[in-house]
């Protein structure tokens, strides 16, 4: 199926669609890729929310331990995602340059997933942290197969400067209410508190039924954006003539090509900082609210309500972009969040917070989350939308179109610092903050959380200013970008 011939990797590739696309990009189409969001907001809040404190508090591993088998699964991880990226650039079908990527990947994340959070009972510590990297190490994988070629999509369905913004847009409008909604599901039915565990995520009983649903729902969620996506194939690039192939020497050619381009190692470096600086800020998150803030499981649920700020985002998104260019609405928003984010732990120092345990604070936090939310989605939107005119630039400048490289450098670049970030996390929360295992809310001394506020709140976020400047010398503009795409037409 896959016809891939021996030629000079330096030779231009030429991409023809099969049938001209006649008006916009239906709307339906743009729901049915955004369904693909949902897999990727399901295995973060797995991931991130879940996963290390179920390793750590509930079966003994510890945190510094688990933190460095989930980097090394990040890094193997990121090692993987330009190698699929470059193959799915070449790869040509019947199925288009990326849908059997995404049909294949499916079943085995769903199976991996539910393995993840399904070890097994009465395993020791060494058994747990092999059975940890084991299925990270697969979950990561196959969800590589289906997320890269599933992101360099959204970079072939239009070549509209604002349409590309409007595609994204409804993917993250998709991956937020299905993930929001989510989210509160499992706080309310899966992780439910009781007497003996307030914070239902303590409870070890929660969490074999949270491997079905995860085993399940995902690979439901693949299979549907794949599918309902078909259609679409006949108006999607694919190569002309056969292609290389596949060398990991022609892989390191075609990333150093795509680095040529000044205003994509901007975001490239800028987008690598925040994931480094997230991966600390990640590791922290759950420790925060079940301890410092002292929320129970019935309380987080509400953050589901944030899908307010991202339901604003969408709407503020099409007024701002008339107005601004895009790279200004990324810094505008990314700072705002960042003063906000910081603000969050001052106003506890500061005592103008409600007590814990009062519900104003959870109504506070719910109102704070939600601006968060929006200022951060409006910056996602733009950053995808961005990664996708570059694409256009490099196809004028390079006569190579390689959405997979430019969506899976980053993502590489992204994990490899993310895993140095839930490194570091771990190791603060064992040598620094010191973080008890197995201690319950209220059990934890204040000094101890005082010290997991300030790395958290203050500390780390601070680090953000770094990459938000680097996003001020990006220099792509609408007007240049219509002239790009005017002599890409005229070259055909």
């Amino acid at each position: 199926m896959n016809r891939l011939a021996d030629h000079d990797d330096s030779t231009p590739t030429e991409y023809r669609r099969e049938k001209a696309r006649v008006g916009k990009v239906p709307t339906s189409t743009k729901i049915f890729q955004g369904i693909g969001a949902l897999p990727g907001g399901h295995k973060d809040l797995a991931f991130n929310t879940f996963l290390l404190l179920y390793y750590s508090q509930i079966l003994g591993v510890p945190a510094s331990s688990a933190s460095v088998v989930l980097a090394i699964a990040l890094v193997v991880d990121a090692i993987t995602d330009p190698l699929v990226g470059a193959y799915s650039d070449h790869f040509r079908s019947r199925f288009g340059r990326r849908h059997l990527f995404m049909y294949a990947a499916a079943i085995p994340l769903g199976v991996c997933m539910y393995l993840l959070f399904s070890p097994p009972d009465g395993a020791s510590t060494a058994l747990l942290t092999g059975w940890l990297l084991t299925f990270t190490l697969l979950v990561r994988f196959a969800f590589t197969f289906f997320v890269i070629p599933w992101n360099a999509l959204a970079a072939e369905y239009s070549q509209d400067y604002v349409e590309r913004t409007s595609i994204i847009t409804y993917r993250m409008l998709v991956g937020w209410t299905g993930g929001l909604l989510f989210f509160f599901l499992v706080f309310t039915f899966v992780f439910p508190g009781s007497a003996k565990y307030p914070a239902g995520q303590l409870d070890p009983r929660n969490y074999p039924a949270f491997a079905i649903i995860l085993g399940l729902l995902i690979p439901t969620w693949c299979l549907l954006t794949t599918h309902l996506t078909r259609r679409e194939i006949p108006y999607l690039l694919q190569p002309v003539k056969s292609t290389p192939r596949f060398r990991f020497s022609v892989l390191l050619r075609q990333i150093l090509l795509a680095f040529r381009s000044p205003n994509y190692r901007r975001l490239f470096i800028a987008f690598m900082l925040f994931s480094g600086i997230a991966g600390i800020n990640g590791v922290f998150e759950i420790y925060m609210n079940t301890w410092f803030w002292e929320f129970k499981s019935s309380d987080l649920r509400w953050f589901g309500l944030v899908l307010v700020g991202a339901l604003l985002a969408f709407a503020l998104v099409p007024m701002l972009q008339r107005r601004f260019e895009k790279h200004t609405i990324l810094v505008g928003t990314l700072g705002l969040s960042l003063v906000l984010g910081m603000l969050k732990v001052t106003l506890r120092f500061l005592d103008v917070w409600p007590d814990n345990g009062d519900p104003m604070l959870l109504v506070a936090f719910v109102i704070h989350a939600s601006v968060v939310v929006a200022l951060l989605t409006m910056a996602g939107i733009m950053f995808s939308s961005m990664i996708a005119d570059l694409v256009d630039e490099q196809d004028l400048r390079m006569n190579r179109r390689q959405e997979g490289v430019f969506t899976s450098a980053i993502g590489f670049a992204s994990k490899s610092v993310s895993s140095i970030g839930l490194i570091v996390g771990g190791l603060l929360l064992d040598l620094v903050i010191m973080f008890p295992r197995g201690a319950g809310p209220g059990e934890v001394e204040a000094d101890t959380l005082c010290r997991l506020a300030v790395i958290d709140g203050l500390a780390i976020p601070s680090l953000y200013v770094v990459p938000i400047y680097l996003l001020t010398r990006y220099s792509l503009t609408r007007l240049q970008l219509e002239d790009i795409q005017a002599d890409l037409e005229r070259r055909v």
